[in-house]
């Protein structure tokens, strides 16, 4: 699915959102997270022992909503394919880190962070958008 400009814009401009993935029973669960864009891919960082890793693992129909905490509150929800990876968490650490504190992490603090990814057992959540909701300023789009 490609990605409009003006989708891309809103997603890039904000840092935090809702992930939606099915439970193995009973209703979808939400889990609010930060993330960034890498790509046309939505990223997120978990560990592998949390319950989105393992959904994601077992059924990778995910939804995501960033919300924009501005008036006229716009929101843009993705419907995607999502993929857990174990290569690259410590990476994915540092430019969360980053979103979450608006300000680039110190070199000297990247093997702590190396450190913290292993010994946390961090993985990767990556999304595929597949379909866009979004509610104004951003086009209506259910492409």
């Amino acid at each position: 699915m490609k990605i409009s400009d003006e989708q891309r814009e809103f997603l890039e401009s904000h840092r935090f959102c809702v992930f939606g993935f099915n439970r193995r029973s009973g209703p979808p669960s939400l889990s609010p997270v930060y993330y960034f864009m890498d790509g046309d891919e939505i990223v997120i960082s978990t560990t592998g022992s949390r319950i989105k890793a393992k959904a994601v693992q077992r059924n990778p129909e995910v939804s995501v909503c960033v919300l924009d905490e501005k008036m006229p509150f716009a929101y843009l929800t993705v419907f995607g394919h999502a993929r857990v990876e174990e290569e690259g968490a410590a990476d994915v650490m540092r430019r969360i880190g980053e979103a979450m504190a608006g300000s680039p992490i110190p070199e000297a603090a990247l093997p702590a962070l190396e450190q913290r990814a292993k010994s946390e057992g961090r993985v990767v959540i990556r999304v595929k958008p597949a379909q866009f909701v979004s509610m104004r300023p951003l086009s209506l789009s259910s492409e």
